[in-house]
């Protein structure tokens, strides 16, 4: 089968060469479906120090069409991390993944000789805090300042993220989020939509139940802008997020 990575560039590629797939009209997009995005990132790690990670992250989306004109309004399933040290490993629990309810994003779609572009001007959310602005205003950095949200209801600060330094230390750290994202891509059919990410990611760690784990991590997108992706494909009735979550790699060609 070919990955996703490949079949994204190439459909891409074709797209410049050729257009697209001729749909030669703007198709309905009405409906729910399932998207994957591919966050690949150098991280810097306290007590591990620099690793290569990227992060799944998988999301229902329901889209309401208007013309050229989608909103579409997300519903997280699942994100799952993998990190190329075997000393450190991230847990995005399920409570975080389901407390998290962002505000519809728009997109619009283009007729250009006969490729369907798909483009998602930067949209921004805020994990853990509200802020007067989710753009420009700084991170809170204590928890006990007024902005900080407990949102996944878990009675701590922020957002709580499952640890494991070393084998052995497992811990948990309250942490605010940041994540910018800006999506162009091709509609290859009225059933699949691809093309790349531009992202950009903030995090504070407010509390930790390890002291060894205050320090923010740091890191920054991997430099290969090739390898930052998303696809798109029309939800069948039976995948909900419990079906996907055994699925996803399968159905998004990433085995």
């Amino acid at each position: 089968m070919v990955n996703l990575r490949s079949r994204v560039l190439l459909g891409l590629l074709l797209a410049v060469l050729v257009g697209s797939s001729a749909l030669g009209a703007i198709p309905d997009l009405n409906g729910t479906w399932v998207m994957v995005q591919v966050y690949p990132r150098i991280a810097v790690l306290p007590l591990v120090g620099e690793s290569s990670q990227t992060s799944y992250v998988v999301q229902r989306v329901s889209i309401e069409q208007d013309d050229d004109l989608l909103t579409m309004t997300d519903s997280y399933c699942f994100t799952v991390i993998e990190d190329t040290s075997l000393l450190a490993t991230t847990e995005i629990p399920a409570a975080f993944m389901a407390a998290l309810r962002p505000a519809p994003r728009e997109a619009t779609l283009s007729d250009q000789d006969g490729e369907i572009t798909f483009i998602q001007q930067r949209y921004t959310e805020v994990r853990g805090a509200t802020l007067d602005d989710d753009v420009t205003d700084k991170l809170p950095i204590e928890p006990d300042d007024s902005r900080v949200l407990d949102q996944d209801e878990d009675g701590f600060p922020g957002m709580t993220v499952n640890v494991n330094i070393l084998g052995f230390i497992e811990a948990q750290i309250y942490v605010i989020q940041r994540v910018k994202y800006a999506l162009s891509g091709i509609v290859i059919s009225s059933d699949r939509i691809e093309g790349v990410i531009e992202w950009s990611d903030e995090q504070v760690v407010l509390a930790a139940t390890n002291p060894l784990l205050m320090a923010d991590s740091t890191g920054y997108p991997d430099p290969d802008p090739s390898r930052h992706i998303f696809a798109m494909i029309r939800a069948q009735e039976a995948w909900t997020c419990e079906w996907i979550a055994e699925h996803w790699r399968e159905v998004f060609g990433l085995e």
